[in-house]
């Protein structure tokens, strides 16, 4: 039994308790004792992952909200195009209301896969072996699910029922919510399959389940609002965990990450969500980022929409030699897939993808302002080409999105320590030379601190969903950044910490005024 829905509807339809975060199991439907086989089981809970794909673009908008808040990426406004309304630029400047786009979408889609999650849940009555792990597995993805929920909106209805709800949830208390999680992820990530067969790195395993935990324990005194050094210590059990497992290691060749043929079965890969270009839609960063020319350069099969870019200053964060620069961004002057240059026909001029680009709004008006050419508007900006274009790659790209991967954990560790301890252990730092080393990235001559740590996590992590979150837990996302109030002619408000969080959607609210009252 499927069910698909948008949250406007189904947050009148289901809820949890308000005030007990403990789990109970109901059977309120015909399907007793489900499933009963190990057949049944295998196949009972796969629709619970499928919310997962419409969250990398619009449908869901998680992973580009992540993005374009961040001090990662820009989609700039050129000319008449990439206005859209406004929406890239009330991201980019964090001028958001309740009724924009990316806050209504990314909390339906969200709560879709948790009501998913919740509907299989109520189903799963069985105590076998098979109907047990089936429930952890489905526990630790709807973790996910709420883990995403409650680091974007702070407090939420918090629902693990389906079938037996109250119609109108209030609010949980977001430090309720991350006890909640933590319980039963630490319940249940020892039911779980393991990565050690590769099969299952696209499922919720053993070791998603302790990355997850190690990056809630992280970012626990921002979910808390209290500071605990037992966090940390939490965060460095369960990195440690996942680093003693011989079948993780770091890739010599961080690009195999990122290469179909190669990501799938990665050992540094923990949890992955796969795309398919023709069966399982869902990923167009490709598209959103190359240059129309770039079509020629990949000799795709679609053409791109000359969009988003990376924001210079991050990209001044790498070295020239730095494989990850090279690796992660097109830039530069621009050939063809055989190698000759590609002329732009309006100028006459090669095409060059310059990093340099000068503001967030290239309108016909600012630029005259700033005194910027028409071929900047079109080709300045260094473009996102990290997940491997291949020949004839269409709107749609085939690509292993990393959720979690083993660099994470080694800098979630080390910053661990540095919180803890003032220090990096050197057991740790053998995990961080390595990714320094392959990267061609001279270490820093300070060693690894707290004060460059958020750099170096982003130099690796670029472009995975983890910016906006790191940033905030490091104290700069409420501050002016590139774009963010520093150009007279944007008008961009002074930033505020009101926007660590999102409001809660007004087509939540108008279905169930409960969300505008305390959390319970």
């Amino acid at each position: 039994m499927k069910i698909k829905f948008l949250y406007s509807i189904i947050l009148i339809a289901f809820a949890a308790g308000c005030t007990n975060l403990d789990e109970t199991i109901y059977s309120g439907i015909d399907e007793s004792e489900y499933p009963q086989t190990d057949a049944q089981a295998a196949v009972s809970h796969l629709s619970s992952y499928d919310a997962l794909a419409d969250l990398f673009d619009d449908a869901g908008y998680w992973f580009l909200t992540q993005e374009i808040t961040s001090d990662e990426m820009v989609a700039p406004t050129r000319g008449a195009d990439w206005y859209d309304g406004g929406k890239w630029l009330e991201l980019q400047y964090h001028s958001w209301s309740n009724s924009a786009d990316a806050v209504q979408n990314m909390w339906n889609k969200l709560f879709e896969g948790i009501a998913e999650a919740n509907s299989i849940l109520d189903k799963i009555v069985s105590t076998e072996e098979a109907a047990l792990k089936i429930r952890a597995e489905v526990e630790t993805i709807r973790s996910l699910y709420y883990f995403w929920l409650f680091d974007n909106y702070g407090d939420v209805p918090y629902l693990t029922t389906y079938f037996s709800a109250p119609e109108q949830p209030f609010r949980n208390k977001r430090a309720d919510i991350f006890d909640s999680l933590t319980t039963t992820l630490e319940k249940n990530y020892q039911l779980l399959n393991s990565i050690e067969n590769p099969t299952y790195k696209n499922y919720a395993s053993k070791e998603m389940a302790l990355a997850l935990l190690a990056k809630l324990y992280l970012n626990g005194s921002v979910y808390t609002g209290s500071a605990n050094n037992a966090y940390y210590e939490k965060t460095i059990q369960y990195c440690n965990e996942l680093l003693s497992m011989g079948y993780l290691t770091l890739e010599d060749d961080v690009m195999n990450l990122f290469r179909v043929a190669t990501s799938g079965q990665s050992p540094e890969m923990i949890y992955s969500v796969p795309f398919e270009e023709t069966s399982k839609k869902g990923f167009r960063l490709h598209m959103r980022s190359l240059g129309y020319i770039s079509k020629r350069t990949f000799n795709m099969t679609d053409q791109p929409w000359n969009g988003f870019a990376v924001i210079p200053t991050f990209f001044a964060k790498y070295e020239e030699s730095d494989v990850r620069r090279d690796g992660y961004f097109l830039f530069g002057p621009q050939f063809d897939y055989q190698g000759a240059p590609i002329i732009d026909e309006k100028s006459g001029k090669q095409a060059v993808f310059n990093p340099n680009i000068r503001i967030p709004e290239m309108t016909t008006a600012n630029m005259q302002i700033d005194g910027i050419e028409s071929f900047n508007m079109t080709f300045d900006g260094a473009r996102v080409k990290k997940y491997e274009i291949y020949a004839s790659a269409k709107e749609n790209l085939t690509v292993n999105f990393p959720v979690f991967r083993l660099a994470d954990v080694v800098f979630m560790k080390a910053e661990a320590e540095l919180r803890l301890n003032g220090s990096v252990s050197s057991e740790t730092m053998t995990y961080v030379n390595k990714i320094w080393s392959r990267a061609n990235q001279t270490p820093p001559a300070e060693g690894l601190t707290l004060n460059n740590i958020l750099d170096e996590r982003g130099k690796e992590l670029f472009g995975e969903g983890h910016r906006r979150t790191d940033m905030i837990r490091f104290g700069t996302f409420d501050q002016p950044f590139w774009g963010m109030g520093l150009t007279d002619m944007t008008g961009v408000p002074t930033p505020n910490d009101i926007q660590n969080v999102f409001p809660i959607p007004l087509s939540a609210i108008s279905s169930n005024p409960n969300l505008e009252a305390a959390p319970q």
